[in-house]
C-alpha cells in the first residue's frame, strides 16, 4: 500500500498540472480534421486532436514506440528510450533557429476508458546540457487515446508549447499549429502504412 501511494504521488507531481480532458477554455487555432488549440497558464499549453479509424491497441503500438519517433515524426532527428522509460528526443528546427531537445519520463496511465501515455521532465533529467541544442527543461504533456468505437479512436496530443531560447514570440502560434498537424498527420500515415503491410 505504501509503494502504491508513493507511485500515485509521484505520478501527480510529474504528470499533474496539465489541462484535464474536459478543459474547455482553449483558444482555437485550427478547427479542421485536426483540431488545434492553446491556453496560457504557467506555460503555453497546446492540444491537437483527431479521430482515427484504428483501435487503441493499434495506435498505442506506434505512440509507445519512442525509439522509432525519428522514423515516424518528420521533425524528430533523434529518439531513444531506456528501460526506465526515460526518453531523449531531439527536434530539427529550420534555419536560423537552434534545434531543440528534451529528456522526459514516460508513464502509461488509465483514466476511465482512456489510455494516457504521459511524459514529463524534471530537474534531475536536466543536469547535462548540450550547448548545440536548446533544452526544453519544462517539457510535459500526454498522448490520450479515447475509444469512440472498437475500431475508431479519438487521439489527442497535449504538450507544453514553451520553446525557450531564440524563438520569436510572434511565431509561436504558427509553430504550434505546424507541430500539431505534423504529429497527428505523421501518426495517421504510419498507422495506414502498418495496416497496408
Amino acid at each position: 500500500m505504501k509503494h502504491l501511494l508513493i507511485s500515485y504521488l509521484l505520478s501527480i507531481s510529474l504528470f499533474g498540472q496539465i489541462p484535464p480532458k474536459d478543459f474547455s477554455s482553449w483558444e482555437i487555432l485550427q478547427d479542421e480534421k485536426i483540431w488545434i488549440g492553446n491556453y496560457f497558464d504557467e506555460f503555453p499549453w497546446c492540444k491537437a486532436k483527431i479521430i482515427l479509424p484504428y483501435s487503441i491497441e493499434d495506435i498505442l503500438f506506434v505512440v509507445e514506440d519512442v525509439n522509432n519517433y525519428d522514423k515516424v515524426l518528420d521533425s524528430v532527428i533523434y529518439s531513444t528510450k531506456d528501460d526506465n522509460n526515460i526518453a531523449h528526443i531531439r527536434i530539427d528546427y529550420p534555419f536560423p533557429f537552434t534545434d531543440r531537445e528534451y529528456i522526459v519520463k514516460f508513464q502509461r496511465l488509465l483514466e476511465n476508458k482512456d489510455i494516457v501515455y504521459a511524459f514529463a521532465s524534471n530537474p534531475g533529467l536536466n543536469q547535462n546540457i548540450d550547448s548545440n541544442y536548446i533544452r526544453l527543461i519544462n517539457a510535459k504533456g500526454e498522448w490520450r487515446l479515447s475509444p469512440v468505437t472498437d475500431n475508431q479512436t479519438e487521439v489527442s496530443y497535449l504538450w507544453n508549447g514553451e520553446l525557450r531560447g531564440d524563438f520569436p514570440s510572434w511565431a509561436l502560434s504558427k509553430a504550434w499549429v505546424k507541430h500539431g498537424n505534423e504529429v497527428l498527420s505523421n501518426l495517421s500515415d504510419k498507422l495506414k502504412e502498418n495496416h497496408e503491410n
